[in-house]
């Protein structure tokens, strides 16, 4: 079964910017909660669609592998990431940009995920979506934060 989750936010920054932030790999730590582990096994550089990236995510204590590719690059409008391995049956992340005002972009984020185990993966998704909303709520504040200091 697939769930899918929305997140959005205004960041301070033209909209090329918050796009080259995005497909910089290395910005990665920068916008994940200290209460995750992230860092980067091997990546296809330049980005571009069609790229592989391997990361180690350290949740919980568990580490898991995650191989990613690059399915949609479109400068300065979207990017969007497919797991081809990981802890998820599917998880697929989706990044829309929109110029809103003079030197700032509107970001939309959308995840579309299937868990695993069938129905008791589906009885995991509420604890999984607060997980989620909780890293993505200091990503985007992060992502702001970033532009309001570097700007």
């Amino acid at each position: 079964m697939n769930h899918q989750l929305s997140y959005s936010c205004l960041v301070p920054a033209p909209i090329e910017h918050l796009f080259r932030f995005h497909t910089d790999t290395h910005n990665l730590a920068l916008i994940t909660p200290p209460w995750i582990g992230v860092s980067i096994i091997s990546m296809d550089a330049p980005l571009r669609e069609g790229s592989e990236i391997v990361l180690r995510i350290k949740r919980f204590g568990l580490p898991t592998l995650w191989r990613i590719r690059i399915q949609t690059l479109d400068f300065p409008n979207t990017l969007t990431d497919r797991m081809i391995q990981g802890p998820f049956a599917s998880f697929v992340h989706e990044r829309r940009f929109r110029t809103f005002g003079e030197g700032q972009t509107w970001m939309d984020e959308t995840i579309t995920l299937a868990l695993p185990l069938g129905a008791l993966g589906a009885l995991a998704f509420g604890w999984v979506r607060r997980d989620i909303d909780a890293m993505f709520a200091y990503r985007h504040r992060a992502t702001q934060s970033y532009f309001t200091s570097n700007i």
